[in-house]
């Protein structure tokens, strides 16, 4: 979704007020999972609803 926005992880952090864009980065490779605290500002950055964040399929990945 943040590829689709045109956002770079770097953008989608600073955004988002965090220190690192290595945060977004491990969201990406779900080594870690966004707080829920963080869930409705992510997807406003991204355009969707917070349950999209849940059900989006990556490019080349089938959703669940």
């Amino acid at each position: 979704m943040r590829l689709e926005r045109g956002l770079t992880q770097a953008q989608l952090a600073v955004n988002l007020g965090l220190k690192s864009q290595s945060t977004v980065a491990m969201w990406e490779n779900e080594s870690r999972k966004p707080p829920s605290t963080i869930l409705p500002r992510l997807a406003a950055e991204l355009g969707c609803t917070v349950n999209e964040l849940y059900t989006h399929a990556p490019p080349g990945r089938d959703s669940a």
